[in-house]
């Protein structure tokens, strides 16, 4: 498999804690997943990248296994086992670029923050596009602000000293909605994309400074990965400064706005 594919394996352990969304919020986007892919009593939906389960686990509790969740790292995959007790949740070990699936075999899919970190991202929508079934849907969902100002600054920071490395794959919805719209290979037309409208899926939360900086310590994000730990700890610094500057202490409690958007891909169903 060519390209690079960068595993979420070394902050398995963190990933939840920088990635929030309310479970009510979760279950919001379970029912409109399975609402959408008509899955809530037969059909095969699959979480590509599944990761700790954020969504396939509210998923499996709509459709008792018939949920698949498929993911490269084994460590994200061994956060689930504590949400999912009584197992409604198959998971496989798998390569998007290559899934572990039969040709038209799953009803519907669902993938989210996955294409950024595969250069070969347009192997991924391929495979997506092979094993959902003719009037399938695959659905593209995006987590967009909720992002603190100290993260925001420690990137512009990394970025000025040129260490900050952009994504390697597709960054934002767009790319992957622009393919989709061409003709897919395998002989399938052009896709047909509907934004999902959920209004509904917006929040505020408050996240305490003290534990974005904890966050921010410990490189948990992607694109600090490849910063030397001699930038990485100057660029910190910064920021810790910048925080006692901006907040009264680092009890104070930053509000966060966030919402998730959702698009439907359909094919024709002529292959």
């Amino acid at each position: 498999m060519s390209g690079r594919y960068r595993s979420f394996d070394g902050v398995a352990k963190d990933y939840d804690k920088t990635r929030v969304i309310p479970d009510s919020q979760l279950r919001s986007i379970a029912k409109i997943c399975a609402s959408t892919a008509k899955v809530e009593k037969s059909g095969l939906f699959l979480d590509a990248g599944v990761g700790t389960g954020r969504f396939a686990v509210p998923l499996s509790k709509i459709a008792p296994g018939r949920t698949i969740g498929v993911d490269i790292s084994l460590e994200m995959m061994g956060m689930i086992a504590p949400k999912d007790p009584e197992g409604r949740l198959a998971l496989l070990s798998g390569d998007l670029r290559s899934l572990p699936l039969r040709d038209g075999s799953i009803r519907g899919a669902l993938a989210v923050h996955i294409l950024h970190i595969i250069e070969d991202w347009k192997a991924v929508l391929d495979e997506l596009s092979r094993v959902i079934e003719p009037g399938g849907v695959l659905i593209l969902g995006t987590e967009l602000g909720g992002r603190s100002v100290l993260t925001d600054f420690y990137f512009e920071r990394a970025r000025a000293r040129r260490v900050l490395v952009e994504n390697i794959g597709a960054t934002g919805s767009s790319p992957a909605l622009n393919y989709l719209r061409q003709k897919s290979p395998k002989g399938r037309s052009a896709a047909s994309i509907e934004l999902l409208l959920t209004p509904s899926l917006t929040w505020k939360r408050l996240m305490p400074v003290a534990e974005t900086l904890s966050v921010l310590e410990r490189a948990t994000f992607t694109q600090m990965w490849d910063i030397p730990p001699d930038h990485h700890k100057e660029i910190f610094q910064e920021t810790r400064d910048y925080a006692d500057r901006m907040f009264p202490s680092t009890k104070h409690d930053e509000a966060l706005n966030a919402q998730f958007v959702m698009h439907a891909v359909r094919w024709p169903q002529n292959r």
